[in-house]
């Protein structure tokens, strides 16, 4: 089944890479620091090389989608792709690459811009837009823009139980295993818990904006999740999480702009629908 990507969708996160300098030079210098240090780059500019080569090349590859021009199947060693980029840029001016990153993201809108209904449905053409813009995105983003956190919620988190169904039953345990729980069912239970928290804090903090959520022995949360949900059979956590799912979706859609953009309430959605997912993700 083909995924239902939108020009709309991609031309979104490339708005949100066009503010991507200057939210992160918004941040305080401790911030930034701690930001850096999470992404495992030295500068930002660094960053953003690395993020415009990865457009640079799904460029290519896409434009010859689109002329049906033959292109050989390359299996991406990715930590050599990225250490390419970066050492290109080695002696580069920071502004200079601000500068390149720009024209490449214009040739990005460029190109999104151009595609047809029909043309957005190419394997190649949707699958590398994915990957460089929305999953690009999810993985550096400094915020969590409204678009993002439903995209997340609507495409990734609304399709995961079913992709642990189909796996085969060797890969479900490998799975869970490596997740450090006994059971998918405990997965499942754990993020939902994480989720109710947030949307609490954030019911809290709009009925009182000095309102400040008590932080939580994560462990120990998690255990008293397990232990909770597992006096419920499994078509019943099913059920809660998706009607948890859902009620972060009516939150991503309905919450106010001012709620939304607090800084605690975006670093809840970062960390508990964007990032939990790619932790989490199968």
């Amino acid at each position: 089944m083909i995924p239902e990507f939108t020009e709309i969708l991609f031309l979104q996160s490339l708005e949100e890479w066009g503010r991507y300098a200057g939210q992160f030079k918004s941040l305080s210098p401790q911030e930034q620091a701690d930001f850096l240090e999470g992404q495992g780059y030295a500068s930002l500019y660094e960053l953003l090389a690395h993020v415009g080569a990865w457009w640079e090349e799904a460029e290519g590859i896409i434009r010859d989608a689109l002329e049906k021009r033959e292109r050989s199947s390359q299996k991406y060693d990715f930590d050599k792709f990225n250490a390419a980029a970066l050492a290109r840029f080695k002696d580069t001016p920071g502004d200079d690459i601000l500068a390149w990153y720009e024209t490449q993201r214009q040739k990005m809108i460029a190109l999104v811009s151009s595609l047809s209904d029909e043309q957005l449905k190419i394997r190649r053409v949707y699958g590398w837009l994915n990957a460089v813009l929305l999953g690009h995105l999810k993985e550096h983003a400094v915020s969590a823009p409204r678009f993002l956190v439903l995209d997340t919620l609507q495409r990734e988190w609304g399709d995961s139980l079913e992709r642990f169904r189909a796996l085969p039953e060797g890969k479900q345990k490998a799975f869970i295993e490596k997740q450090g729980f006994a059971r998918f069912r405990d997965v499942v239970a754990h993020v939902i818990v994480w989720w109710e928290d947030g949307l609490a804090a954030i019911d809290s903090i709009t009925k009182d904006l000095t309102y400040q959520h008590p932080e939580k022995d994560t462990d120990a949360y998690n255990a008293e999740a397990v232990r909770v949900f597992g006096k419920l059979d499994e078509a019943e956590i099913w059920k809660k999480f998706e009607s948890t799912r859902q009620s972060l979706m009516e939150l991503a859609i309905n919450l106010p702009e001012d709620i939304f953009n607090r800084k605690d309430v975006q670093r809840w959605l970062r960390a508990d629908v964007i990032d939990h997912y790619y932790e989490h993700a199968l």
